[in-house]
């Protein structure tokens, strides 16, 4: 599929559903001046470009119990072990 061509008013809506992706239609076309139809049809023809992949919940990892977030990284070595013992 070609690359889609935004204009003004699309990075608009994209700027405002990543700040606030659980806002309706209704506040998002209020937030970029427009009427709420044309705005659905900008956010529909997003998300049928893949533009909009999907939409997300971010979670605290505080509130969860989840304050530490460490990366480990193992090596393991493969070893022969002799005959004997």
């Amino acid at each position: 599929m070609p690359a889609i061509e935004l204009d003004r008013t699309d990075v608009r809506i994209l700027d405002v559903l990543q700040q606030e992706g659980r806002l309706s239609n209704q506040e998002i076309a209020e937030r970029v001046a427009l009427s709420p139809s044309p705005c659905l049809r900008r956010i529909k023809r997003l998300e049928a470009h893949g533009v909009i992949r999907g939409y997300v919940a971010l979670l605290d990892p505080e509130q969860l119990g989840l304050g530490l977030l460490a990366y480990v990284s193992v090596k393991l070595e493969k070893t022969r072990q002799d005959a004997d013992g």
